[in-house]
C-alpha cells in the first residue's frame, strides 16, 4: 500500500468511525455530512471525494463492522471444516456457537442495524448477510445431497426469514435477550438439518 492509498484508507476509516459514533447519539436520518466531517476532523470536499452521500458511507461502515465480526469468530471456519465428517444427526443449520455471538453483535450495534434496515432500499440490506449464510448453510445442504443449484433458493428462504426476525428485534430496541431470539430462530428454522431435508 503506497502513501496515497494509506491516506485514503485512514480517512475512510475515520469517516466510518465518525458515523458509527454519531449513530449512538441520534437516528441516521438526522445525521448530516457536516456532522460526519466535524466528528471525523475532515472537510466536506474530503467527504465527497470518498462518498456520494451518507447512505453510501453507512453501507461501507456496515461492511466494516461485519468484517470485524467475522474475524472475531475464527472457530466458525474450523466448525465448518468438520461438517463433511459429522454424523447427520449432529448437523444443525443453527447452532448457538455462531448464533449467540452474532445476536450479541447485532444487539451491541443495534443502532447501526436499525439504520441499515430503514435505508434498506438504498443498498439491499439482505446482501450484507449473504456471505455469512453461505458459509453456514451451504456445507450442510451439500452433506444432505441437496443439488447445488437449489442451495441459493433455500438460503434465500432462511436468510429473509432470519433478517425479518432480526429487524423486528432491532425495532423493539432488542427488548428480548439474545438467548430468547436464538430460541425463536431455532424454532422457526427447525434447528436440525434432517427435519427439513429428510
Amino acid at each position: 500500500m503506497n502513501k496515497s492509498e494509506s491516506k485514503y484508507f485512514h480517512t475512510a476509516e475515520r469517516m466510518d468511525e465518525a458515523l458509527l459514533s454519531l449513530l449512538l447519539e441520534k437516528d441516521f436520518e438526522y445525521i448530516t455530512v457536516k456532522d460526519v466531517c466535524a466528528r471525523a476532523g475532515a472537510n466536506r470536499s474530503t467527504f465527497y471525494l470518498h462518498y456520494e452521500n451518507t447512505a453510501e458511507l453507512l453501507s461501507e461502515a456496515v461492511a466494516m463492522i461485519h468484517r470485524r465480526f467475522q474475524t472475531s469468530l475464527p472457530e466458525l471456519g474450523a466448525a465448518n471444516a468438520a461438517i463433511p465428517d459429522l454424523p447427520k444427526k449432529e448437523l444443525f443449520f443453527i447452532t448457538d456457537q455462531w448464533l449467540l455471538p452474532w445476536l450479541g453483535f447485532v444487539e451491541e450495534n443495534r443502532r447501526v442495524y436499525k439504520a441499515i434496515h430503514t435505508q434498506a432500499h438504498m443498498f439491499g440490506v439482505e446482501r450484507t448477510y449473504k456471505d455469512f449464510f453461505q458459509s453456514v448453510f451451504s456445507p450442510i445442504l451439500s452433506r444432505y445431497g441437496v443439488a447445488e443449484e437449489r442451495h441459493g433458493y433455500m438460503m434465500e428462504f432462511y436468510r429473509h426469514g432470519l433478517v425479518a426476525i432480526i429487524l423486528r428485534w432491532v425495532d423493539s430496541d432488542c427488548r428480548e435477550s439474545a438467548a430468547e431470539i436464538a430460541e425463536i430462530i431455532k424454532l422457526c428454522v427447525g434447528h436440525r438439518a434432517d427435519e427439513k431435508t429428510g
